[in-house]
């Protein structure tokens, strides 16, 4: 697997830090999207695996897993943010009901096993920054007519993930000096994405992008790997100082 950037085939994603700048500066004011580096296509056996690993509870490959999403992470920070000494890595929260479904938190569980192993970037560190909001159930179904995310369009899917999430105590670590990195599973629309980095916005961060174990083919028309191919680089590249890889923070209330 080769990570690639996938940012142009989501048209849920958020506008980029450097495009914010442009227009607030009077320069450019044409959209440029989040840059998301993904570690695969979602396709044939990454999409069995992530399925395996997310609802029929074969955490045996993780590791796999791990390996993918290790790449992909590597990959967007030194290209996203090669002079930050430091960055933030948010995971997407998951909601509480999918966590006791499952046992277990499928980003938690990746991320975890990458930090205890050193496998992380150097000067990186996870910051479950976000958490689920709580909102009366009423409220949900009202917004999405009872209809799981997947079943919902693009507009739609934004809608009932508007709000759905606040700040976490760790979101006092996030600050201009301390770029962050969202951490998800899938790229479909980057509905869920757009709502994570609302919240670290608005808490003060700056979002440099993103990454994805695995990215869902662009619509018809639009190629999601018409951005440069990143290279592949090994786990720990020789000339990367050495690991200062930690959780700060709390782990997120998803209830």
């Amino acid at each position: 697997m080769r990570p690639f950037r996938a940012d142009q085939g989501a048209e849920g994603l958020p506008e980029s830090e450097g495009a914010q700048t442009a227009v607030a500066a009077g320069g450019a004011d044409g959209f440029s999207p989040l840059p998301v580096i993904a570690a695969g296509q979602y396709a044939k056996a990454v999409s069995a695996a992530l399925l395996a690993f997310k609802n029929h509870g074969h955490t045996d490959i993780a590791r796999w897993l791990q390996a993918a999403l290790a790449g992909a992470l590597h990959d967007a920070r030194w290209t996203l943010c090669p002079d930050s000494p430091e960055v933030l890595l948010v995971p997407v929260p998951a909601r509480a009901a999918s966590i006791r479904r499952r046992g277990y938190d499928p980003l938690t569980l990746l991320l975890g096993g990458l930090s205890r192993r050193r496998e992380l970037p150097a000067g990186t560190t996870i910051a479950p920054a976000v958490r689920i909001s709580i909102r009366p159930a009423l409220l949900w179904t009202r917004i999405s007519g009872g209809l799981s995310q997947k079943a919902l369009g693009k507009r739609g899917r934004r809608q009932n993930l508007l709000g759905s999430m606040e700040a976490a105590p760790a979101t006092r670590n996030v600050g201009i000096a301390r770029p962050c990195i969202v951490v998800d599973d899938v790229l479909t629309t980057g509905a869920t994405i757009a709502e994570t980095v609302r919240v670290l916005r608005a808490s003060g961060a700056v979002v440099a992008g993103a990454v994805v174990i695995a990215a869902t083919p662009a619509p018809s028309g639009k190629d999601a790997t018409t951005t440069a191919v990143l290279p592949a680089v090994s786990k720990v590249p020789p000339s990367e100082p050495a690991e200062k890889n930690r959780w700060v923070g709390v782990n997120s209330n998803n209830g």
